[in-house]
């Protein structure tokens, strides 16, 4: 069972095509206004999937360059032509260019297990910050997963394609998880069968780690970053026990 987007990618924006992006996009012009300083933010986006949300940043007249772990998300960016690289956000490769704003968004950065690879990210983006610069990120919480995503199951026909999804929170371990199985048409003639239409079945296995808001704010290094926040959704409003995404926002302190 895979879990690197290489299934799932060419389907991807079709499943989440609820996503808030143009949300994402308004609120980010909000925090540049109210905390940033730059005419025209040179921006990276980790885990930027596949650029749909880099692409409306480009639109708005940012400084825009994107990055995913999986290739094969990396490939659907690229036909969006964004600048788009392929990184792990434990081991981000261009500390050479300075940004005035980093952002790990749709509980990306929940994917890292363990919080010494949130203190491994910390350290990254901070080298690829410039002075001031600024780090947006969102979590997912336990509230999310138990009112959402607990045995939650889905499905589509999209013709080409055809999924079907299990979400499940395990509570021993903090794992959200979701299981897509995944059917898609095949066109190559070494597939076919006498003119029947044929798909290939793959299996994507994803795990997300929930940790509690305070937890992951007690590992920033406070030697390098300012905590400007820890907002409930998608305002600016202190977050609860209740809220189901936190958004964090850090500065890179002077040197």
């Amino acid at each position: 069972m895979k879990q690197n987007y290489s299934a799932l990618a060419t389907l991807y924006d079709r499943i989440m095509s609820h996503v808030e992006y143009d949300e994402w996009v308004t609120y980010i012009q909000k925090i540049l206004i109210a905390f940033g300083d730059a005419t025209r933010p040179s921006l990276l986006e980790i885990g930027g999937g596949t650029g749909l949300l880099g692409r409306k940043l480009i639109d708005r007249g940012m400084d825009y360059h994107g990055c995913d772990f999986s290739e094969a998300m990396c490939q659907q960016a690229a036909k969006r032509k964004t600048p788009f690289f392929i990184a792990d956000a434990r081991k981000l490769p261009c500390k050479a260019h300075r940004f005035d704003l980093a952002i790990f968004l749709y509980d990306g950065i929940n994917y890292l297990q363990s919080i010494e690879e949130y203190s491994a990210t910390f350290q990254q983006v901070h080298a690829c910050l410039r002075p001031g610069g600024l780090f947006l990120f969102d979590i997912t919480t336990k509230a999310n997963s138990l009112k959402n995503f607990n045995e939650f199951f889905d499905s589509a026909d999209y013709d080409d394609h055809f999924y079907f999804r299990r979400s499940y929170y395990c509570a021993g371990s903090g794992l959200q998880c979701n299981d897509f199985t995944i059917f898609s048409k095949c066109n190559e003639s070494t597939h076919e069968r006498g003119g029947d239409v044929v798909y290939v079945k793959a299996t994507e296995h994803h795990a997300q780690k929930v940790f509690p808001a305070i937890a992951i704010r007690d590992a920033v290094p406070f030697d390098l970053f300012k905590v400007l926040g820890l907002w409930d959704g998608f305002s600016f409003k202190r977050h609860s026990s209740s809220s189901e995404r936190v958004h964090f926002l850090l500065k890179k302190k002077p040197s």
